[in-house]
């Protein structure tokens, strides 16, 4: 489990009884840490699963915002079934309360469930218009905080927050492919404070980004 509120910034931690991807996006950054570090990832890119790692939630004694499986993607088709549950067992079970954040660019996989615990949080990555499809899906999973991603940020986008709880804005970094524009980033903020959504706007948007706003807000905190 690694460190990662100085670095992601909108988590405390990253955790990863899975790693590897087949979603092919050019601008990956884990694609490259399992090429730069190939002693810590023998298997590369390709979908492994961890199960040494399933309780290292329960070593943290104190509440932390978890990302779970940062460098996968838990609800991908290719993440076998007996995986997935596994890690949601242990999410589950967990004797401290940790925020599970789950990311993912597939929510038309995520279980259908009456009600998932309000410590588990979903959210969706979104690049493009193209991918506002995504929202769309993750406003039918019942769960207390359902979260949009738009990083990395790569064009214009006009989205449909309702029913959303907080989004996250960041940019294409380690990359001169894309540049940012202060408009696309303006756009998602105004209608995020139209409908009230808090906003956690990264620091990797730093120092591209010259518009009015800047805020870094997580969504309150609600129970059952």
């Amino acid at each position: 489990m690694n460190n990662t509120k100085h670095t992601i910034g909108w988590c405390d931690k990253s955790w990863n009884p899975i790693v590897g991807c087949k979603h092919g996006c050019w601008y990956c950054y884990a694609r490259k840490l399992t090429k730069r570090f190939k002693k810590i990832f023998p298997n590369g890119f390709e979908p492994t699963f961890h199960p040494e790692r399933l309780k290292e939630p329960y070593e943290l004694k104190k509440p932390s915002k978890i990302f779970v499986c940062s460098i996968a993607d838990l609800f991908a088709p290719w993440t076998p079934r007996e995986w997935r549950e596994k890690v949601l067992d242990s999410m589950l079970w967990c004797p401290v309360k940790h925020t599970f954040q789950l990311l993912t660019k597939n929510p038309e996989n995520i279980p259908k469930e009456p009600m998932f615990p309000d410590n588990w949080w979903f959210g969706v990555t979104i690049s493009s218009q193209s991918e506002t499809w995504r929202i769309e899906e993750l406003r039918k999973v019942v769960a207390n905080t359902l979260f949009v991603s738009f990083e990395p940020l790569l064009g214009k986008i006009k989205p449909d927050l309702n029913g959303i709880q907080w989004i996250i804005i960041g940019k294409l970094t380690g990359s001169k492919r894309v540049k940012l524009q202060d408009e696309w980033v303006d756009t998602i903020f105004r209608e995020a404070r139209h409908l009230g959504i808090p906003v956690f706007m990264k620091n990797n948007l730093i120092p591209d980004y010259h518009g009015l706003y800047w805020m870094q807000e997580f969504p309150e905190v609600k129970t059952k």
